[in-house]
């Protein structure tokens, strides 16, 4: 049963039988399933029918897995899991050398990219594609072994690759990532990466390093983008980020510090946002100067949790 989680990417509902995709005949088993069904993507969007008014509801496009074996017969698909039943199962078309250059089945639906597909898909497709997202872009990434050089294969239905020339597995990374959002009474601290669009801010963020645990890692984070030391660093929820391949473990924390000192390789700005603010710009309003994460976003929940918890006192 999936837990509660406000957050985007969270909650598939999907069975994973991962104690059965070893076994290679059952794999092609499930292929064959009279109700399995297929997602393709192609160079990381996946196959969606879009809504035709403002109120549809966008979804994604579920083949049978015979449209590989006579389009994209050589495309790596992996296996998802189970859902009364049916097998689902995710397709990279354009890893396939029939479909190099050009998309297949476009004819049908639109690939569109999951940025894009999170605020408009239903909640549960947005996990699976997620998810669907992350396996297909790592083992696109990941083709050779990392112990001998040499080619390395999928198994486990997608689970993992072996390499042909050692016989080591190798396994999906996770890179662990703490965000978190400063509090100071009333106010929180905002930043904005000087990747970002002028006017959007975001709580701060950064990748685990080795030998430090998370909570570790928020408040050094922290201090090295913006000089604050922060205490009672409290965790809250956490998120799968398949872009590519984080979990983003999301924390609260709170500060004394009233000034802060921009690492300006990092961040380009950054300012003290009042509470009632924050309110007002996640119940809609718009500014001109000040834009925060959409709701698809762990940041944008996390501004949520933070309003919520005082309102609740």
């Amino acid at each position: 049963m999936p837990i509660a989680n406000p957050n985007y990417f969270t909650g598939n509902p999907l069975e994973r039988l991962s104690e059965k995709r070893g076994d290679a005949l059952w794999f092609a088993e499930q292929l064959a399933h009279e109700k399995a069904c297929m997602v393709p993507f192609w160079r990381g969007r996946p196959l969606v029918e879009m809504p035709d008014g403002p109120d549809g509801q966008a979804r994604a496009l579920w083949l049978s897995p015979l449209a590989r074996s006579e389009f994209v017969h050589d495309a790596p698909v992996v296996l998802l899991g189970f859902r009364d039943g049916a097998p689902y199962f995710a397709l990279d078309a354009s890893a396939s050398s029939a479909s190099a250059e050009t998309a297949p089945f476009a004819d049908m639906a639109s690939y569109k990219g999951m940025r894009e597909l999170a605020g408009i898909l239903s909640r549960e497709e947005v996990a699976i594609l997620g998810q669907a997202l992350w396996l297909l872009d790592w083992h696109r990434r990941h083709q050779f072994c990392a112990n001998c050089g040499a080619k390395s294969q999928m198994v486990g239905g997608g689970t993992h690759r072996r390499c042909d020339g050692c016989d080591t597995d190798h396994f999906p990374r996770t890179d662990p990532v703490a965000i978190v959002l400063v509090t100071r009474g009333e106010e929180c601290l905002l930043g904005r990466g000087v990747k970002f669009p002028p006017t959007f801010f975001s709580a701060l963020a950064g990748f685990l390093e080795p030998g430090e645990t998370l909570e570790e890692c928020a408040a050094r984070e922290v201090f090295e983008e913006v000089g604050v030391k922060v205490k009672e660093v409290r965790y809250i929820f956490s998120q799968p980020w398949p872009f590519p391949s984080s979990l983003m473990a999301g924390y609260i924390a709170e500060t004394e510090d009233t000034t802060f000192t921009l690492d300006e390789t990092e961040i380009a700005e950054a300012r003290w946002v009042s509470k009632d603010e924050i309110r007002a710009l996640l119940n809609g309003e718009r500014r001109d100067d000040l834009n925060i994460p959409p709701p698809f976003a762990i940041a944008h929940q996390l501004l949520v949790e933070w309003v919520r918890d005082e309102d609740q006192v």
